[in-house]
């Protein structure tokens, strides 16, 4: 009699899983999401109706899972990130994201259009944040620690908006050049914080005298 181990057990929901997302992109091919059945995924996926909601509630339910994916290589990709070399850093991370997305998960960002759903994005930007926010906390802000979050912001919604316009492009230029383009632009911003934040406070408020 075989004993079924946990390492058995492991590798037949990886299997189990992984046909039933194969199944899914493949009907994504000719079919919108909303019109896909659970019926035609089983049975394309040569699974069973309870099997499949052992691991899944719905269909939405396997993007969740492969975006969930996503993020978290681009987690690991982020803890990497040196914020004592900026450009260089900016300019890996440009180039390991488009890794990740042509590379390991082409094929979802494909049935999706190419685009990134607005979950997906914001998620991104999130794991993103935390690289941001030690970048700008190597540097004084002082009195104008009230902009930290709205510069942090700008920064991570510029560096990847970059990303989606180039992608989105055809990649008229290469990834050397744009990635070269997202670290200077980032790299200029963070050394800049000071003399913008001054900036804002003297054209937002123009009355306030400094101390």
């Amino acid at each position: 009699m075989a004993v079924t181990t946990r390492n058995n057990t492991d590798k037949r929901v990886i299997r189990t899983k992984k046909a039933i997302r194969t199944a899914l992109f493949k009907i994504m091919e000719n079919k919108d999401l909303a019109s896909i059945t659970i019926s035609e995924l089983t049975t394309l996926a040569n699974v069973n109706r309870r099997t499949f909601y052992t691991h899944y509630s719905n269909i939405t339910d396997i993007l969740d899972e492969t975006e969930s994916e996503i993020v978290e290589s681009l987690s690991e990709v982020i803890e990497h990130f040196d914020t004592a070399s900026l450009v260089d850093s900016t300019y890996t991370l440009f180039i390991e994201l488009n890794r990740l997305i042509t590379e390991d998960y082409g094929f979802y960002f494909h049935l999706m259009k190419s685009d990134f759903r607005g979950v997906l994005i914001s998620r991104m930007k999130n794991v993103l944040k935390a690289s941001t926010d030690k970048i700008l906390g190597r540097f004084s802000i002082t009195s104008n620690e009230k902009y930290v979050m709205l510069l942090s912001s700008f920064i991570n919604g510029g560096f990847l908006n970059l990303f989606q316009e180039w992608n989105k492009s055809g990649k008229e230029v290469s990834i050397e050049t744009a990635a070269k383009v997202a670290s200077i632009m980032v790299d200029f911003l963070v050394k800049n914080i000071a003399q913008i934040t001054e900036n804002i406070d003297s054209t937002v408020f123009p009355d306030q005298k400094k101390i």
